[in-house]
């Protein structure tokens, strides 16, 4: 009896090492099958074929370790080269599911450098989904994905802008502000981001500017002068903010402020010279300098001014 049983054991041991014989050979297979397939830049289908042979080593346990091993160091980043492949294709969800895979399976193997390219990633891939969303004119849905960026990379430069012309679109200009702020800050130490930065500068000061020149439309003067002084906040180069202001303090009749942002304006390109000396013809008329206000009112030579200040000039002030 324990003759046979001992036979019987040698039988069974036998057929579970020819069973994990034949499984390794599969396993192996599939590993082979992987490498040609990522060679060809098939990437998707070197993936499928990697995690069968995974798989395979999964069930067969300790005795297929090595091969497992051996397996899963390029396919973390071929999982890598296919998330920038889907999100070329701007595929993002995809590219996302993709990409942290190539962390999880980087992780696995100690693979520190296809980590960390593959985390930088997914924040921007995050991101592109977010414009995409916003161009859609899904707010609600962009914020959520901006927001998931940013979990991601706390200092997401992209992210931050992304939040900011959501929130601008919303007429949330606080809101917006504040994201454009977080793009000024965390883009001043990344070179990269030069441009980002100067772009959310550029967005935040118009959008200011814009709410003020609708604000003054109504006669909210010093709702205006509020929403420009943020407007120079991010910038002192426009010569329209300058003029709204001018434009602003005149209607309040602050006639120092008014000459302060006039004189201002008139240094800067582009602007509109007949239409800035007009506000200060009345500005120095409200002062009560006569001399002043003549002279601004001879620089305006065009526009819808010219007879009002003809007029001022000559039954008015009496200009010599």
């Amino acid at each position: 009896m324990n003759k046979l049983k001992f036979t019987l054991l040698i039988f069974l041991t036998g057929l579970v090492t020819l069973v994990n014989g034949q499984d390794l050979n599969a396993a192996g297979a599939k590993f082979n099958e992987g490498l040609e397939l990522d060679k060809a830049k098939n990437y998707s289908g070197a993936i499928k074929a990697w995690e069968e042979s995974i798989s395979i080593c999964n069930k067969i346990g300790f005795e297929a370790d090595q091969l497992k091993a051996t397996v899963q160091k390029p396919l973390a980043y071929t999982y890598f080269k296919e998330g920038i492949t889907l999100y070329k294709k701007k595929k993002f969800d995809d590219a996302a599911k993709a990409l942290k895979n190539a962390v999880k399976n980087a992780d696995e193997v100690g693979d520190a450098k296809t980590s960390k390219q593959a985390s930088t990633y997914i924040p921007k891939i995050y991101s592109s989904k977010g414009l995409s969303l916003l161009v859609k004119k899904d707010y609600n849905g962009a914020l959520k994905v901006f927001d998931e960026a940013i979990g991601y990379n706390p200092k997401c430069v992209d992210a931050f802008y992304g939040k900011g012309m959501t929130y601008k679109e919303m007429d949330q200009l606080d809101k917006a502000s504040e994201a454009f702020d977080q793009v000024i800050k965390f883009g001043a130490t990344n070179k990269s981001a030069a441009k980002k930065v100067e772009s959310a500068k550029e967005a935040a000061q118009k959008m200011f500017e814009a709410k003020a020149a609708t604000e003054l439309q109504i006669e909210h003067n010093t709702e205006a002068v509020a929403l420009l002084d943020k407007a120079l906040k991010y910038s002192q180069s426009s010569p329209n903010t300058f003029y709204l202001l001018t434009l602003a303090n005149n209607k309040m009749k602050k006639w120092d402020a008014t000459i302060e942002a006039g004189q201002k304006a008139l240094t800067l390109a582009g602007v509109d010279v007949s239409a800035v000396n007009f506000e200060l013809g009345k500005a120095f008329e409200g002062k009560q300098d006569k001399a002043n206000a003549c002279a601004a009112y001879k620089k305006v030579t065009d526009g819808p001014n010219v007879d009002a200040a003809k007029f001022q000039i000559k039954e008015v002030l009496k200009c010599n």
